[in-house]
């Protein structure tokens, strides 16, 4: 690649060995958001919530103008996502490439491994932490999941959630072992050939802070007593109460082996523990300094809930801004003068998306094709979240002044003030120390669009009540419409306001949110190019049966996705690199990131793409039905002959049937029978295996 973002030969080996000595010395601190699904236009819409365009922020010049923290960043770019072997990525790959750059694009479902030689890639979490810096992960996801997972961990399969977790906690392969035969279970003790080994990019590797959701992979399924780990308490250890239920709220595990992670991690690698707001915002900084306490923060069993949500149901649960703001300021305790590296993703943006949360709900039929799809964007949301998966109507309430547009409008200022905490790093270098901010995306989702605004008195007359442009200009005098000269003028909407958002701000927790004037007001509209009937689903999008059962699913997209830099250095090798470079690719973030921190070494790596062992021998896998009852069809394609394997493993990486072992297939599409009548109800990973090479795809007996 030409132009400033790779610089060649000699200047590029003595501007990095300089900034190499520069970071030796210098307190030098990366923040990279991923807004996972984040697209361009739910930007717009929280933007727009907030008033830009109106008096005050409307021009540049204006003081306002700039309403969010993302708007801020002063320098901006367009990048790809495709992975290796699709041209829509899901989040693995995703993920990847921001942590390990080149050698980071490859299959989807991946995480930072190389599936052709089963190797693990170093990411820049991992190599920083090895050069002394501090390091963490954020998110308002389960922790575990692929984006915060593809920066601490390497897995062939992301849903292997389980595993993350424990690879998160070890250092070394005896830590990671002791985690597996901690099990009370003799049969989920640690063996290699089912558990493999701590990958040997994370030997030496311990994460500073994790704070997020999914504390189901960091607690045991069964108990024979409630773990003191499970009740959410405040800085004092008190239960805190849920009004819903007048019940102490609670964590619930779920790892199979029922190996107690969060009391490992407590017990035997020094972590600081907390799972609720007041307990977070009140550590004890004097505890996590240099050779202190890490920290460890689990909020919910699985994903943090919808910002919406925390607002109306969960307010002991973090927000956000305030998971951003501790790990900050634990990771500048912990770096020693040396800096950080963290990660922070809003990971629920994609969820939104993925339920197509104020376009189409599914309220799931009786039987089989009986669903019935509604139009959701201008309509009061549902009580009970964001996720748009209904079994009833209309027994299912209605809230009151929150419409679906208000999950993603209030999701992505929970990002924004996130940003804005990093932001706060970006003064004087002395005071604050060399800092280097990424916002970015690792897809798009939903094909989520603006549409237009709430009017009630439906001007446009087609009965939607919903309205894109101010109204028609017009005379006073009707004996004037045809006249040129510009007197007796009615602007449209001009003397109310203009056609604009109408929204007023309330103060939640310190931080501004807007919501809807009123139920008659000029509230936003939002739709999604990927619904049921446009993403190739067709009306059998839900069956109305099954573990599918209401649902909507919304698709990732190939959309190209922006990303926002700022850095206080003023480098042009830093921030401003991504600029004058016309359109990038997700891989070239990385390598800026690592230049800045002086990872020199990983810089010369991450930026070849090392060529695999082998071409593609398996192509083209494919299962059906999905889900199944009893039995299911693994079809394949062999560009050229050979041994195949075919396996089944639960959700907790363990093989539970060999389906055909080194069997000789001819070149050619083929098909095996696997028989899952014995098997119990969940989740399973196929995996076809030929010369070394591993694909996989998840499956779900009913």
């Amino acid at each position: 690649m030409k132009g400033k973002l790779l610089l060649s030969g000699g200047l590029l080996l003595a501007a990095l060995a300089g900034q190499e000595a520069r970071a030796q010395a210098a307190n030098n601190n990366v923040i990279i958001y991923i807004g996972d699904g984040f697209g361009l236009a739910p930007k717009t819409a929280a933007r727009m919530a907030m008033g830009q365009g109106t008096t005050g922020k409307r021009f540049p010049s204006d003081a306002g103008f700039q309403v969010l923290s993302l708007d801020k960043l002063k320098y901006n770019a367009t990048v790809t996502t495709h992975s290796l072997n699709s041209w829509i990525t899901d989040s693995a790959p995703g993920a990847s490439v921001y942590a390990c750059g080149k050698p980071g694009k490859q299959d989807n479902e991946v995480i930072s491994l190389n599936p052709s030689s089963g190797a693990a890639i170093e990411t820049i979490l991992e190599n920083a932490k090895k050069q002394g810096y501090a390091v963490g992960l954020v998110s308002t996801a389960r922790i575990t999941h692929a984006t915060p997972a593809a920066f601490a961990s390497h897995i062939w399969f992301r849903d292997l959630e389980d595993y993350i977790s424990a690879q998160y906690i070890a250092s070394t392969q005896a830590q990671y072992e002791a985690i597996f035969n901690s099990s009370p279970t003799a049969s989920y003790r640690y063996t290699a050939a089912r558990d493999w080994v701590l990958p040997t990019p994370k030997v030496g590797v311990e994460l500073d802070v994790i704070l997020g959701g999914g504390a189901r992979h960091f607690m045991p399924r069964t108990r024979t007593a409630a773990s003191s780990y499970e009740t959410i308490v405040d800085r004092n250890g008190t239960a805190i109460i849920d009004p819903a239920t007048g019940a102490a709220a609670t964590l619930r595990g779920n790892r199979a082996d029922d190996v107690d992670l969060v009391s490992y991690a407590v017990n035997q690698r020094n972590y600081g523990y907390v799972n609720s707001r007041d307990a977070l915002n009140n550590i004890n900084l004097s505890q996590y300094g240099v050779g202190g306490k890490k920290l460890l923060g689990l909020f919910n069993s699985s994903h943090v809930n919808y910002e919406q949500d925390r607002q109306t149901s969960a307010a002991w649960e973090p927000s956000l801004a305030e998971m951003t703001h501790m790990a900050i300021e634990v990771l500048k305790a912990k770096s020693n003068g040396k800096g950080f590296f963290l990660m922070v993703e809003a990971g629920r943006i994609d969820h939104l998306e993925h339920a197509n949360t104020g376009g189409i709900t599914v309220v799931a039929g009786a039987t089989a094709g009986t669903n019935q799809y509604t139009v959701e964007a201008d309509r009061p949301a549902y009580v009970g979240g964001g996720e748009a998966n209904y079994t009833a109507t209309p027994s299912t309430a209605r809230t009151t002044n929150v419409y679906a547009s208000d999950y993603m409008i209030k999701e992505v200022l929970a990002f924004d003030y996130a940003v804005a905490e990093g932001r706060a790093l970006l003064g004087t270098p002395s005071t604050t120390g060399n800092t280097l901010i990424f916002s970015t995306s690792d897809h798009e989702c939903g094909g989520f669009a603006v549409t237009g605004l709430h009017d009630e008195a439906d001007a446009q007359q087609n009965g939607t009540k919903i309205r894109t442009y101010s109204g028609q200009i017009t005379k006073s005098v009707a004996a004037e419409a045809g006249y040129a000269t510009p007197t007796n003028l009615l602007r449209g909407d001009g003397g109310t306001g203009g056609w604009f958002p109408d929204y007023v701000m309330n103060t939640f927790q310190g931080k501004d949110y807007p919501q809807p004037a009123s139920a008659t007001g000029k509230r936003i509209v939002v739709a999604y190019g990927s619904n049921p009937l446009t993403n190739g689903n067709g009306t059998r999008a839900s069956t109305g049966v099954g573990s599918n059962q209401g649902g909507t699913p919304g698709n990732h997209t190939p959309q190209d996705i922006w990303v926002g830099a700022e850095d206080n250095t003023n480098n042009p090798l830093h921030a401003a690199a991504i600029t004058g470079q016309g359109l990038l690719d997700n891989t070239s973030i990385t390598p800026v990131m690592a230049r800045f921190l002086g990872l020199t070494s990983f810089f010369n790596t991450i930026t070849l793409r090392t060529t695999p062992a082998k071409a593609d021998e398996l192509q083209g896998l494919q299962l059906s039905p999905v889900p199944f009852l009893n039995q299911f069809n693994v079809g394949f394609t062999l560009p050229t002959a050979g041994a195949v394997t075919v396996e089944l493993f639960d959700e907790m990486g363990r093989r539970v049937q060999s389906v055909v072992t080194n069997q000789n297939f001819s070149t050619g599409t083929h098909s095996v029978a696997v028989d899952g009548s014995r098997l119990s109800a969940g989740l399973y990973i196929a995996a076809v295996t030929m010369n070394g090479q591993v694909v996989s795809k998840r499956t779900i007996k009913l």
